[in-house]
Order: C-alpha cells, then sequence, then structure tokens
C-alpha cells in the first residue's frame, strides 16, 4: 500500500465530461479495461472439467473455461461470429463447446473439432480455425484475464499470503447495478473523507474513520477501532476465529482496504473478506459483484452468523452506491468543470494522474477527448440515469 501522505494544497479533479461523455468512456475501455488485467471470477466458480461462465468486460463477452486448467475465449464462434455461450454459466456435458447457429463445435482447449453439414472443399483446415483464446491468471483465488494480444506482466499484490485468499469460499454474493461511472466508485473506495456522514455504522467499528481521513495524519488520541472489537461486523464482535495463518500482528488489524485497478476491491478482516468485482456496463453505470469470502470448513454459515457478517459491509457498500449515483446526478451541470481534491484525497488524486498517464500513453481514439482536456464544455454530454441501485442477478 501506497504511504499516505496528505496533499498539501488542493488538486483539481478529472474534467466532468469523462464521466459520462460516450467517446471518452470508449477511449477508457481501450486503455484500462481492454489492456489491463481484469478480475472477473473466484476460481472456485469453475471448479469442474466443462464448467463454463461468461464475463462481460464493456463490449466484450468472453466464456471461462474449465478444462485441466482455466482457459478463456473470446464468446464468438469462428465460422459466423455468433455467440456460442447464451446463458450466464453452466458444464459442457460432452466436454464439447457448440456453436447454436451451425452446430461448429470446439473441444475445452479451445481447438475445432467438428463442422456438420459443411459441403468438403480442399481448401478448409480445421485447425486454422480454434477460438481466440485470451490470457487468464489467477492470484488470490480470483481469476484475471487480459484482452490485449501482448498482455502487460501480471503484477498482483505480493502481499496478504497468511491470509489464505485463494482458499476462500464465497458464502454469500449481491450483484447491483449502480448508475455511476466505474471512476467515481474507485474513487469512492480510495478516500475516507465521506466516512462521517455517509458511514455511521462503519464509524462506529473502526473509530478512527470519524475523523474523515485525517488519522494517522496529524496528531490524535483517538483509538483506531472500537473497544473489544474484534472484526468488521456492526457491532465488532467476531462469531469465527482469525485465519489461521495470521500473526499476532495481523490478529489484531481489523481491516485493510486493498484495491487492484481497475476494478477489484478488497475489504479485508482477520476471519472473512469482502470483495467487489467492477464491471463498466455503460459511460455512466456498473455492475458490481459483492462477495463474502470466508474459510471453507464454516460454510454453510447459519442463517444468523451470515447475517451477522454480511450486514456491515452490505450497509456501506449501499450508502456508497447512493452516493455514488448522487455524484453521477450533480455532475450533469454546465457549471461543473470538475471537482476539487482536499488533503486526506491522497489516494482519489493518485488514482486520477494514473488515469491521466494511462490516456496519455494509450494510442488515441478517433473522437475522444484529449487525455489533457480541462473543461467538459467542449463534448456533448450524455444524460444521467436517477434511481438507485438496483439489485441484480449474479451474471458478469
Amino acid at each position: 500500500m501506497a504511504e499516505r501522505k496528505p496533499l498539501e494544497r488542493l488538486e483539481p479533479g478529472l474534467p466532468a465530461a469523462w464521466y459520462s461523455d460516450p467517446a471518452h468512456y470508449e477511449r477508457e475501455l481501450a486503455a484500462f479495461w481492454y489492456a489491463k488485467w481484469i478480475a472477473v471470477a473466484r476460481e472456485e466458480e469453475l471448479s469442474a472439467p466443462g464448467d463454463w461462465r461468461v464475463v462481460k468486460i464493456g463490449t466484450q463477452s468472453l466464456v471461462l473455461v474449465m478444462d485441466e486448467k482455466l482457459k478463456a475465449f473470446h464468446n464468438t464462434c469462428r465460422h459466423r461470429g455468433s455467440v456460442l455461450c447464451t446463458e450466464e454459466q453452466g458444464s459442457f456435458p460432452r466436454k464439447r463447446i457448440v456453436c447454436p447457429y451451425h452446430s461448429w463445435t470446439y473441444d475445452l482447449s479451445g481447438k475445432l473439432v467438428a463442422t456438420p453439414r459443411r459441403m468438403e472443399t480442399p481448401d478448409f483446415d480445421m485447425g486454422r480455425f480454434p477460438l481466440h483464446q485470451v490470457a487468464v491468471k489467477t492470484w488470490g483465488g480470483f481469476v484475471f484475464i487480459c484482452l490485449a494480444k501482448n498482455p502487460p506482466p501480471f503484477a498482483a499484490p505480493a502481499k496478504y499470503v497468511r491470509y489464505g485468499l485463494d482458499k476462500l469460499c464465497i458464502g454469500k454474493c449481491i450483484v447491483v447495478d449502480v448508475q455511476a461511472n466505474w471512476k467515481l466508485l474507485a474513487e469512492n473506495f480510495s478516500e475516507c473523507f465521506h466516512c462521517p456522514p455517509v458511514h455511521p455504522e462503519l464509524c462506529r467499528v473502526v473509530t478512527a474513520y470519524q475523523e474523515a481521513g485525517a488519522w494517522g495524519l496529524r496528531e490524535s488520541n483517538r483509538p483506531e477501532y472500537k473497544t473489544g472489537a474484534t472484526t468488521l461486523t456492526l457491532d465488532g464482535s467476531a462469531r469465527l476465529e482469525p485465519f489461521p495463518g495470521l500473526n499476532e500482528q495481523e490478529k489484531q488489524t481489523l481491516y485493510i482496504p486493498e484495491m487492484v485497478l481497475p476494478n477489484l476491491f478488497l475489504n479485508i478482516q482477520p476471519d472473512y473478506v469482502n470483495s467487489h468485482l467492477m464491471f463498466p456496463t455503460g459511460p455512466q453505470s456498473v455492475r458490481i459483484v459483492y462477495d463474502w469470502l470466508f474459510e471453507p470448513r464454516h460454510l454453510p454459515l447459519s442463517d444468523d452468523d451470515l447475517a451477522h457478517y454480511v450486514a456491515l459491509w452490505d450497509i456501506t457498500n449501499k450508502q456508497d452506491s447512493h452516493n455514488c449515483e448522487l455524484q453521477q446526478q450533480g455532475m450533469q451541470s454546465h457549471a461543473f468543470d470538475h471537482g476539487w481534491y482536499v488533503p486526506q484525497e491522497f489516494d482519489c488524486h493518485r488514482f486520477a494522474e494514473r488515469v491521466r498517464l494511462t490516456l496519455r500513453e494509450a494510442p488515441a481514439s478517433r473522437g475522444a477527448p484529449s487525455p489533457t482536456s480541462r473543461s467538459p464544455k467542449a463534448r456533448k454530454r450524455g444524460t444521467a440515469k436517477t434511481g438507485s441501485a438496483r439489485a441484480a442477478k449474479r451474471p458478469r
């Protein structure tokens, strides 16, 4: 985790147009979502040979498949481009991927193995038509894919080994559609300036957050956590033992936030983890998959114990989604050019600078606003969608 060092002056935020402009959204899809490593699932969701799951990143549909090892392909038939998997998940009973249109058939490695009803021609070679494969990596039990032809080095956090993240299993999943740009969710996760007015429940357990992100940046006698708290739940009490590999300091560290850009957010406690997988669905919308992860020996938890562990982050996540939606709506004002980062929002500023740098280094997209543009007036804005975050099924 980067050094916590407050800003020494107000810093300008990203241009307001970057949170709603369709052309700029396409530029960010190309620079971030189609070029970086993206977390898309948990390994446990594809545990047996033949298991598959569709994930969507921007306009791209991918299918994860468990063969002898995990593979990913574009969800597109090599014949005429039909979607291969039309449902959200399942298992291939004959270990074959069959196109629903003309029945071209592939094995789990992506190799074309049959083309029913095709009249033979001397120039046809099935070896020329495997599925388009996508790079796959795993870390901490999470599956990452990269759509780039030449993926960048995979750099996951080199820590949390003793937490055994790769062995944890999903005890609860909530999927929500949020009407806000993906960057607003990332910025929200990066700061606690908003915590006192937005998260009273969280602040009662993490008492340091009552200082609006300034705890540890100036002299304070306030304790970091509620007296007697042993994990992050509404009352601070734990019903599970800490992860067995933790040292004493880690057992006393009740909360670690970790962001693996651009779309994996982790709330790490000594006895469970709440993870967020975020997927952009448009210039002003995202889908977030919230998972509560536990040691498999504890699952399934009783209804009462599960509710005990889910409640705090469920409340907090809903509060964040609601406020990001309010921010998305407010940024439509013609008078709003960009926001400002105050000293406690140093991680927001770091994120914004990373966005700017990535866009400067990315190939230019025709019609997209310049990554150095400071005014939203140069581009026509989209219309913000109103309404609260809506719960959805688990699809990626």
